[in-house]
């Protein structure tokens, strides 16, 4: 037992903590695929003088999804625009579309800290995921 418990110990708190990195993961996907989908149907006016209100309406739409969900690490409100990094690109036209002839993305990043019980994971528990969108004209 001496011999054989710290070895299955560690497999298991291996197993465990690959566990929550993998659910944090796939937690951190969905919202930013929520919060991309929010802001691709948004009429806001993201042209480049005008950015800096569309960004930080989707800041803050990012840290109530991520309030409501049940990511690991989160603290209420905690996401800045260093968090949560929006771009907007326009290929042809105005942003936001005016009909389906123009075409605009958003493309949203977010990096969020997760916290590590067994030191030998590699990232040291940052995560990161993307989201790219096109965005909705004007109905």
């Amino acid at each position: 037992f001496a011999l054989v418990f710290p070895i299955l110990f560690l497999l298991v708190a291996g197993i465990i903590q690959f566990g929550l990195i993998f659910w944090s993961q796939n937690t951190l996907t969905q919202i930013a695929r929520d919060t991309g989908r929010w802001a691709a149907t948004q009429q806001a006016d993201c042209s480049v003088g005008n950015q800096a209100t569309a960004i930080a309406n989707v800041v803050t739409t990012a840290n109530s999804i991520a309030a409501q969900s049940s990511l690991l690490g989160y603290t209420t409100g905690s996401w800045t625009q260093s968090n949560v990094v929006v771009t907007y690109q326009t290929i042809n036209g105005s942003c936001p579309p005016a009909d389906n002839s123009e075409v605009s993305y958003i493309t949203i990043v977010i990096h969020h800290q997760i916290p590590i019980f067994f030191p030998a994971v590699p990232g040291n528990g940052n995560l990161t995921t993307s989201t790219q969108f096109r965005m909705e004209p004007a109905p």
